[in-house]
């Protein structure tokens, strides 16, 4: 009798068993089904959001802007890729990470020793530097532990970066108190900008690293690391959008004109991007941030005379810096970063793109008066001279204007270009961006 109680009683606890099994799977598709009518709500909502992007023109563009025939496509996509690939072929210090699948010892040596200290005397603000600091700086390079690598690490730039010739934030400057033209520093590194790490400092605060457009020392705080699968989200996603502001700051980190990050979707608020971070385990995760529709572009901008001015232009009056040091823009990187928003892939220096970019038309032994009549017949265009360069925007009442980083006005500025100027006396390069 006792033994049949307690088969009823199991075969009543299974029963009920199975009947709340039925219930939670049942719940689970209502909800399942709840969150896809949510999501085709958000879906159906998403398109009814205009996601067009909010032109905004700067004060002084529009009278250069009418100067041109201001929305004819000079260039589209495709021949934007094919320029850039004329470009790699004469191009100086532009890498292809893809190529660079390992690294001999030899190879990172000769990437490290490639960059000699200034001699001294050198100062850093108020410090005179001594045989001692640059001692100090030669040893964190850690030259006896550089191994040949068989796979390289991925990383990804997550804040934006110094990159340097050795393994320090001291300055290098040529007069005391004045903090102009660091001469260790190369340039910056933009979020998101893919590097290959191939060596660290002593200390463990330096990757030496290879981007696309230099190689040099980074802190390693601004690193993340990166999986194939990473570069696949961050770098090679056909998703994308453009940020169309200079020094745009998000959450604290500072986005630069022409950085390319993956697209989410358009909200009420904005476009949503995903912004690379760096996890509690050196690896870069994703966070979602939201740009407005004035500050950020679906896909590259469309390359025409209006868009280019309008970039150009954006960055009047931001800070003047060597190597783009303390937020501010030299004036290779200040062209480097407006081209960015249409797709180009410009190298960094201006040595480099004097000879990469572009149809050149060479000044050299010509005459002030000819200078004037070929600049003024080929606009706009980059104006080189040895160190410099700047972007001519056209000829307003008979004066002629350029709009450049300006190290002696240590910002960016538009000017007039005159006979009296040194810049016509020395350009000795026209570059013509078209077809």
């Amino acid at each position: 009798m006792k033994r049949n109680s307690l088969i009823i009683t199991i075969l009543i606890l299974a029963i009920v068993l199975i009947i709340t099994i039925l219930k939670l799977k049942r719940n689970n598709i209502e909800d399942n089904t709840q969150i896809l009518e949510n999501v085709e709500k958000e879906d159906n909502n998403i398109t009814q959001i205009n996601d067009e992007y909010i032109e905004t023109i700067p004060a002084n563009a529009e009278k250069f802007i009418n100067l041109l025939d201001q929305n004819n496509i000079i260039l589209d996509k495709e021949e934007i890729k094919k320029y850039n690939e004329e470009i790699k072929k004469k191009a100086d210090n532009m890498y292809d990470l893809t190529k660079i699948t390992s690294l001999s010892k030899e190879e990172i040596q000769n990437y490290i020793n490639s960059y000699t200290l200034p001699k001294l005397p050198q100062y850093n603000g108020e410090v005179t530097l001594t045989t001692e600091n640059t001692r100090e700086i030669l040893n964190n390079r850690n030259l006896e532990n550089i191994k040949n690598l068989e796979q390289i690490q991925k990383g990804i730039i997550v804040k934006r970066a110094n990159l340097r010739s050795f393994p320090t934030d001291i300055g290098f400057y040529n007069q005391k108190n004045i903090q102009d033209f660091d001469n260790i520093q190369e340039t910056e590194l933009c979020v998101n900008t893919p590097v290959l790490i191939s060596h660290t400092s002593s200390d463990n605060e330096w990757n030496f690293v290879i981007s696309p457009i230099y190689a040099g020392w980074v802190r390693e705080e601004n690193i993340a690391l990166a999986t194939n699968e990473d570069y696949e989200t961050f770098i090679n996603n056909n998703k994308f959008g453009i940020v169309t502001e200079p020094n745009l700051e998000i959450e604290g980190t500072i986005l630069d004109m022409g950085v390319k990050l993956p697209y989410i979707n358009v909200t009420e608020e904005g476009y949503q991007f995903l912004l690379p971070q760096k996890n509690e385990n050196g690896y870069v995760e994703a966070k979602t941030i939201t740009l407005d529709r004035s500050k950020a572009h679906i896909d590259y901008l469309d390359y025409t005379n209006k868009n280019l001015y309008i970039q150009a232009i954006k960055y009047e009056d931001v800070n003047y810096s060597w190597g783009g040091k303390n937020k501010g823009v030299d004036c290779s990187s200040y062209i480097l970063n407006i081209y960015k928003c249409f797709g180009f892939e410009f190298p960094r220096n201006t040595s480099s793109q004097n000879k990469s970019v572009g149809k050149i038309i060479n000044l050299e032994n010509k005459n002030i008066n000819e200078k004037f009549e070929i600049i003024s017949n080929n606009f706009p265009s980059l104006l080189y001279q040895n160190g410099h360069v700047m972007l001519y925007l056209g000829k307003i009442d008979n004066e002629y204007y350029i709009i450049h980083a300006s190290g002696e006005k240590m910002k960016v500025v538009i000017e007039k270009l005159t006979s009296s100027s040194s810049h016509i006396k020395l350009i000795n390069k026209v570059v013509i961006i078209n077809n």
